[in-house]
């Protein structure tokens, strides 16, 4: 995690962390452009390590995933809360805009998910108590999920009709929320 988050961070500081700041303030469809490149990169010198298999080359992809989807939600200035625990060791990863909105109003809320591994995948359906709204959970995944319940976004989603685009996930949360009518504070830097 360690590795994956300082190649992050690097490959950001490479790029110029005000600009991607700058720009993505001016312009949120501009998270797509910064998502793929950062990807991409970060990506490339992942690649360059030995995985002892290919589901480990999965979770360290859906890690940096994950990370990259923190920041972007951070200089994207768009309301969350991460790492939220419930009870019954229930973990949500990212909750739009927050639990409070979740809990009275699920239908203007999401609950995004990474998936890195097949235990994460078998617990989404622990989330539905929460959110009767499937299309409102969102997954994150590496490679293409063959589910239809849920919205899923994919870093490699090979042209699946139904699958979104990882780098679009950005533009979607905030489409989601000018749509749900969210007036959340949020920070001005």
């Amino acid at each position: 995690m360690t590795k994956v988050k300082d190649i992050l961070y690097s490959t950001i500081d490479d790029i110029g962390k005000e600009k991607i700041l700058a720009d993505i303030a001016s312009n949120i469809g501009s998270s797509q452009k910064y998502m793929d490149i950062i990807m991409g990169v970060c990506i490339a010198k992942l690649g360059s390590q030995s995985y002892a298999d290919n589901s480990n080359k999965e979770e360290t992809i859906a890690t940096l995933s994950e990370a990259l989807l923190h920041f972007m939600l951070t200089v994207g200035r768009l309301p969350s809360e991460r790492k939220v625990s419930l009870e019954d060791s229930v973990m949500l990863d990212v909750v739009i805009p927050n639990l409070r909105s979740l809990k009275s109003n699920p239908f203007k809320s999401i609950i995004v998910q990474i998936i890195k591994d097949m235990v994460d995948l078998n617990k989404v359906s622990r989330f539905e108590f929460l959110q009767p709204n499937y299309n409102n959970i969102w997954l994150i995944s590496v490679k293409p999920l063959l589910i239809t319940k849920y919205t899923i976004y994919s870093v490699f989603p090979n042209n699946a009709g139904s699958i979104n685009n990882y780098s679009d996930i950005i533009l979607d949360i905030d489409n989601f929320l000018k749509g749900s009518g969210d007036k959340s504070f949020r920070f001005i830097h």
